[in-house]
């Protein structure tokens, strides 16, 4: 049986005030959300940045179809140490390397 994630909405908006841990061990903290973009807290921008929240949806998309996702630009996006603190907090995610690192459901 195929496990279900959430849409990036749903998960993200749970998350809003949480601190998140990246793949580095970094840690990002979801400020809000709106319809279309995450303001997401860094140490380096500890006021936000925005992330298109379409990007993390797309990843959603990607775990649930394929069972992983790699957590590098290239595969998730500009901001993909945020998305895989994001898919780190599924139940039953895994995140396993470091070379880039995968997320694993």
């Amino acid at each position: 049986m195929t496990r279900q994630v959430p849409s990036a909405r749903s998960l993200v908006g749970s998350l809003i005030g949480t601190q998140l841990r990246t793949p580095s061990g970094r840690i990002n903290t979801v400020l809000s959300i709106d319809s279309e973009s995450i303001l997401v807290a860094t140490s380096k921008s500890p006021e936000g940045k925005s992330v298109p929240l379409q990007m993390v949806q797309v990843a959603l998309d990607t775990l649930q179809a394929t069972g992983s996702v790699v957590i590098h630009p290239s595969e998730v996006g500009y901001r993909s140490a945020f998305i895989g603190a994001v898919l780190r907090t599924l139940l039953g995610a895994r995140l396993r390397g470091s070379g880039p690192p995968t997320i694993t459901f």
